[in-house]
């Protein structure tokens, strides 16, 4: 019989658990592809507990990363696709696919501010099955 710890340690795979960070190591079907058109909407995806959006840029590129802006909390799954990056429409800060802050408005111009944004980017592909 497993302790309660012991049960835990194998069960729990949200962000930062023993769990969550060996099932990252691995792909993880999130989607169908039919769920996801050329053009079509980005769609909210919750797996290992966490929270993220799924989305198809412009050159076919999937995209998968956090749901909540890191700007002000907002969904991303309502955000605008923009090339193979998602532009968030509250302030407009563009996520690119790794997570990463490409642009943001309303910064000066000399700003670095957006480079030191981390944001959940995982990687995403296209398998046949």
């Amino acid at each position: 019989m497993l302790t309660e710890e012991q049960n835990d340690l194998i069960t729990r795979t949200g962000p930062g658990t023993p769990g969550g960070d060996l099932l990252r190591r691995y792909w993880q079907p999130v989607a169908l592809a039919e769920e996801l058109p050329h053009g079509g909407a980005p769609i909210p995806v919750r797996i290992l507990g966490e929270d993220l959006v799924l989305y198809r840029g412009d050159s076919g590129a999937l995209g998968l990363i956090g749901l909540h802006c890191p700007h002000r909390g907002a969904d991303l799954s309502y955000g605008r696709i923009e090339g193979d990056a998602l532009r968030c429409l509250y302030h407009g800060w563009l996520m690119g696919k790794d997570g990463k802050c490409l642009e943001q408005p309303g910064e000066p111009a000399a700003s670095n501010y957006k480079d030191r944004i981390k944001h959940p980017g995982y990687p995403a592909a296209r398998r046949p099955g």
